[in-house]
């Protein structure tokens, strides 16, 4: 058994298509065929089923590719470690990021880290914060953003800054807004987070006494459709109060001025990997970027990259 067999293997996993994950692969059709099938005959094991679709992965696929991706992760691990007595970071370093970039200083912390480390590539991947901090948690990324907790006893995590969420709707909702309860608010349509969200948490928080529970109209895991379904008049949402401020000033929405709702904006990563080169030179330089920023704020934002 070869890591490149278990690379191939791990790629097609998450692509579904040969071609794709040639491609990513930089290798051919054929190649990446060969590699899957010379795999399956070592392990006696079928990994995938052939569908018109693509390649799907089998019950026992699917149990093995997370173990692949631990073999594939150690490797990795072990040729960070030689360099890194060298003196040398290099390798890929895997960052997780559950909103948008202005928000999360991306740039700044970017340019700082290829800066430093000039062998080291960057790996960003975008996502809800209940589906990074599992990647984290897997190994599949390094260090990721979340907004919220952790129900992963494996893991640490980093406070950066935090943020206030506010209620919010299309303009068309401002009487229906003003000087309106709680339950008042529970008889008007909702815009619902994932299940697993921290905004999810928070609507169920903030109606957890009232009579009337809210009516969902429709439900969204991304930050940029609810707020495209916010503007559109779908309903009302929590959203957080950076993002709220540039709608407001644009006449777009409307907010509830009741009360805010503390949302923490954080780092974690794998307990284990704590004193791994990797993870604590990405600690320590977005980290340092986010330094005298308890709060997040659009004007705090911009001041940031002006620095």
């Amino acid at each position: 058994m070869e890591l490149y067999q278990l690379r191939t293997f791990v790629t097609v996993a998450e692509t579904g298509n040969l071609t794709q994950a040639a491609e990513r692969l930089f290798s051919s059709q054929p190649a990446v065929s060969a590699h899957i099938k010379a795999l399956e005959e070592e392990l006696e094991i079928k990994l995938f089923d052939r569908t018109p679709k693509g390649m799907r992965l089998t019950e026992n696929g699917s149990l093995l590719r997370d173990k692949a991706q631990l073999v594939l992760n150690a490797g990795n691990d072990l040729k960070l470690k030689a360099k890194t007595l060298q003196g040398v970071l290099t390798g890929q370093a895997k960052i997780g990021l559950n909103a948008d970039a202005d928000y999360l200083l991306l740039a700044k912390w970017h340019n700082a880290l290829v800066s430093k480390y000039t062998q080291l590539k960057i790996q960003l991947t975008q996502g809800t914060s209940v589906e990074l901090i599992r990647k984290v948690s897997t190994g599949d990324l390094d260090v990721t953003f979340f907004s919220g907790d952790s129900n992963y006893d494996e893991l640490s995590f980093i406070e950066l800054c935090t943020t206030q969420a506010v209620i919010a709707a299309a303009p068309k909702w401002a009487e229906q807004l003003k000087n309106a309860d709680k339950e008042d608010l529970a008889k008007l349509p909702w815009i619902y987070p994932e299940p697993l969200c921290i905004y999810h948490r928070l609507i169920r928080n903030i109606f957890a006494k009232t009579t009337n529970k809210p009516s969902m109209i429709t439900s969204s895991a991304a930050e940029d459709s609810t707020n495209a379904l916010l503007k559109a008049g779908v309903g009302l949402a929590l959203i957080r109060d950076d993002e709220a401020e540039i709608m407001l000033k644009n006449g777009e929405i409307v907010i509830w001025t009741g009360e805010t709702f503390s949302l923490p904006l954080r780092l974690a990563y794998l307990k284990s990997r704590e004193q791994d080169p990797l993870v604590k030179a990405l600690l320590e330089i977005i980290v340092e970027k986010f330094k005298g920023r308890n709060r997040c704020s659009p004007q705090e934002t911009a001041r940031e990259h002006e620095s």
